[in-house]
């Protein structure tokens, strides 16, 4: 099997490009075709862009900065906490800051307001009392993406934070999974790989070691289905993705499970392929399983190069630095 990725990112961009809002200023997308314009199909259309390696400089200058315009069109000065309008179901303001933070992040732009909520974890002492009462059999929506892991960018947070917080997390790891919490029994069995890739970013961010790669593989392959989905709801939701980049972050720093992940990673995509060769399927996509699609092809792409194959490089939604200056990002007062 060998998978041109270049037509692939054609195929992406031109579903983007039919989802664009063409009566309106540029950088305002359509969630579904024939639905309207949202926040969120805003911030995946720019932050898929990054995903597929589009340098910033190929949107032109009118079309990044009304892109910036449009995205800060949805802040909400009334709520005075900086969070963003129209936010869509199931996801937290503090999700939306993260996403608002990864596309202004690749369009060079900088939030309307700052972000006052940062204020409940950001001293050492405060971050422990918030992890303490987080969340954990449901982490994947507890904030933390959103919250701390862009705080712990931000030109306001100090190194003692950093080594606070990757401190307790090191602590409360369970040495069975890799994942987090030990010793709290989750709500569903998705959640602590949908936590685990919302949390691990902080160690690449920081460049922390991390103790348990070999048993983070070993737990996301039983959670592998026999047709090669680990979800068996929306097959365009993210959990497979936090799948193939949980494999991706713990093969770089662990070698031991490199042929269980491909073997793995290849039954994956042999799935996706043949479910994207349904006719009309992509007009099912939102425009966040758009990005999440592009982050699971970036993934297979990293994992299986021979086989997913590009001359541009791909990323993904968690390993890409670029989606994480909070401090080019953040209000230009703070």
């Amino acid at each position: 099997m060998r998978v041109d990725l270049a037509e692939i990112r054609n195929i992406l961009l031109n579903v983007i490009e039919q989802r664009r809002d063409k009566g309106g200023p540029h950088g305002c997308y359509r969630w579904l075709p024939g639905s309207r314009t949202n926040l969120y199909a805003s911030l995946g259309a720019a932050i898929t862009y990054s995903v597929l390696g589009i340098p910033v400089n190929e949107l032109g200058e009118k079309r990044r900065l009304e892109w910036i315009d449009c995205i800060n069109s949805y802040a909400d000065e009334a709520a005075g906490d900086g969070r963003y309008k129209d936010i869509i179901p199931r996801h937290s303001h503090s999700h939306g800051n993260g996403m608002v933070i990864g596309a202004l992040g690749y369009l060079g732009g900088r939030q309307a307001f700052p972000i006052a909520f940062y204020d409940e974890f950001n001293t050492p002492e405060k971050m422990i009392k918030w992890l303490e009462k987080f969340n954990w059999p449901r982490q994947w929506a507890g904030g933390f993406w959103g919250g701390p892991m862009m705080f712990s960018t931000s030109k306001a947070c100090s190194a003692q934070w950093v080594d606070a917080t990757i401190n307790w997390l090191d602590d409360n790891l369970d040495p069975n999974t890799g994942m987090w919490k030990k010793g709290v029994l989750p709500e569903t069995k998705y959640h602590p790989l949908g936590g685990f890739v919302h949390i691990y970013p902080i160690y690449e961010l920081h460049n922390r070691p991390f103790s348990f790669p070999d048993k983070v593989i070993e737990s996301v392959y039983k959670l592998q289905m026999e047709d090669g989905r680990w979800y068996d709801g929306d097959p365009f939701s993210y959990l497979d993705m936090d799948a193939l980049y949980a494999y991706v972050a713990m093969t770089k720093i662990s070698d031991r499970h490199v042929s269980l992940v491909r073997e793995s990673a290849e039954k994956y995509g042999c799935f996706l392929l043949n479910l994207l060769s349904e006719k009309g399927i992509y007009d099912t996509i939102t425009m966040h399983g758009l990005l999440a699609l592009a982050s699971s092809f970036g993934c297979l792409n990293q994992l299986m190069p021979d086989v997913f194959n590009d001359s541009a490089k791909w990323s993904d939604i968690f390993s890409s630095r670029a989606l994480y200056r909070t401090d080019k990002v953040e209000f230009k007062n703070a």
